[in-house]
């Protein structure tokens, strides 16, 4: 009887002991990110067009909707966007808030940002955003950060997939002795935002900035364990939103510059899909019909900012040239 209250306790102290691993994955890197995106982007008019081979009613240009064809250019750095806070949103504030890829020694190709915050001690911000949002499929349902390897997550460009709970989110930022605050917002798959806070860019120099989350405990005891719903529910991912620079009132405002090198994401897996006995999307192709539907409906707005984007790049650029006349 000893023996077995023995072996009982044994096993207990085994299992409270056994912890969760989380793993750490670059959600975005910029010095490599120009050149994976212009790898998805080709990728991605490749499989469209396949995909509509296939099946013609895909086409959104036969319904009128502006042909979305992306390239490598369209998500270059120089593109991304600073959008202002409604009491700082001139035109003259817009025109001096941009991005452009600098060299660091350091990393390489980072980003770099200009903002002109309003002027006056008054509480602002701005948003540093790509010129589209990430998408995580392509249209044939695959996920889109898988390189040539087929591993999950091994193609940064912007998504990590089958992410669980978050332990920790990280940026090297470089800083100017400015007292800013950072902070870094992330994109879920059902459209909803949450701003991760980074900290204060008062120094100089980079730094790594890192959001540790006061409710992450790697002991199994210690958790609320749940069941969570698996197929035909997607795998939950993030994408990167945003970064978000703060004003203090303590700061004057006018001209600021930041750079950005990366953003990493520690998580635990949501579902170890190694363990998995069936493959349920090869034999019902349930998600990667949905994966379409979302895309199209995705493809109809980015369609319409893209053609925007384009007149308006034609109009300056015509503009430019009959000045130069």
């Amino acid at each position: 009887m000893k023996k077995g209250v023995v072996v009982i306790f044994v096993a207990l102290m085994v299992f409270s002991s056994v912890s969760f691993s989380a793993v750490k994955r670059t959600l975005i890197d910029f010095p490599v990110f120009e050149k994976n995106i212009a790898t998805v982007a080709e990728k991605d008019q490749k499989i469209r067009e396949e995909v509509i081979k296939k099946d013609p009613s895909y086409d959104l240009t036969q319904y009128g909707v502006p042909e979305v064809k992306f390239t490598g250019d369209d998500w270059k750095i120089e593109n991304w966007k600073v959008i202002l806070a409604s009491s700082a949103n001139t035109t003259r504030n817009n025109v001096l808030s941009y991005t452009k890829k600098v060299t660091s020694k350091r990393f390489g190709e980072v980003l770099g940002a200009r903002i002109h915050f309003i002027e006056g001690r008054f509480l602002s911000w701005a948003m540093i955003c790509p010129p589209f949002n990430f998408f995580p499929y392509y249209d044939d349902g695959s996920d889109v950060n898988r390189d040539e390897s087929g591993e999950e997550n091994s193609l940064v460009m912007g998504i990590l997939m089958n992410v669980g709970q978050i332990k920790s989110v990280s940026s090297w930022v470089y800083g100017l002795n400015y007292q800013m605050q950072v902070a870094v917002r992330l994109r879920d798959r059902d459209e909803n935002v949450q701003d991760y806070f980074m900290g204060s860019v008062y120094y100089d120099g980079w730094r790594k900035l890192v959001w540790t989350n006061p409710e992450y405990t790697e002991n199994i005891q210690d958790r609320v364990l749940r069941r969570v719903a698996l197929y035909p529910k997607s795998y939950p991912f993030i994408a990167f939103d945003s970064f978000i620079v703060f004003k203090p009132e303590q700061e004057p405002g006018g001209d600021f510059v930041i750079y950005f090198k990366d953003v990493e994401v520690e998580f635990d897996r949501a579902i170890i899909r190694e363990e998995l006995d069936i493959d349920d999307e090869a034999n019902w192709q349930i998600l990667s019909k949905e994966r379409i539907q979302r895309r199209l409906r995705d493809l109809r707005t980015i369609g319409e900012q893209l053609y925007l984007m384009r007149q308006e790049q034609t109009r300056q650029k015509a503009a430019t040239t009959e000045q130069k006349k």
